[in-house]
C-alpha cells in the first residue's frame, strides 16, 4: 500500500502547485471568484493531509512543508486580493 499513498501524496502536492500558478498568471486578479480562491487554500490543505500518511519518514516531512509554504503563500495572495 505504500506506492498508492505515495503516488496521492505526490498528486496532490503537484495539484497545489499548478492551478494556484495558473489561476493568478492567467487570470486578472479582480476576476478571481471567490471559489477558485478556496480551492486554491483548500488544495494545499488536503496535500498536507496525504503527504503526512506517507511512510517515509524524509519525504512525508518534505511534501508537508512544501504544502504548508504554499498554504501561506495562496493565503497571503487571497488577503492581498480581497
Amino acid at each position: 500500500m505504500q506506492p498508492k499513498q505515495t503516488r496521492n501524496g505526490i498528486t496532490f502536492t503537484l495539484l497545489s502547485i499548478l492551478y494556484p500558478l495558473y489561476l493568478f498568471t492567467t487570470k486578472d486578479p479582480g476576476s478571481v471568484s471567490t471559489t477558485s480562491l478556496i480551492l486554491a487554500l483548500f488544495l494545499p490543505i488536503v496535500g498536507t493531509i496525504f503527504a503526512l500518511n506517507i511512510p517515509e519518514p524524509k519525504m512525508k516531512w518534505t511534501l508537508a512543508a512544501i504544502n504548508l509554504f504554499l498554504f501561506i503563500l495562496f493565503l497571503y495572495y487571497t488577503i492581498a486580493l480581497r
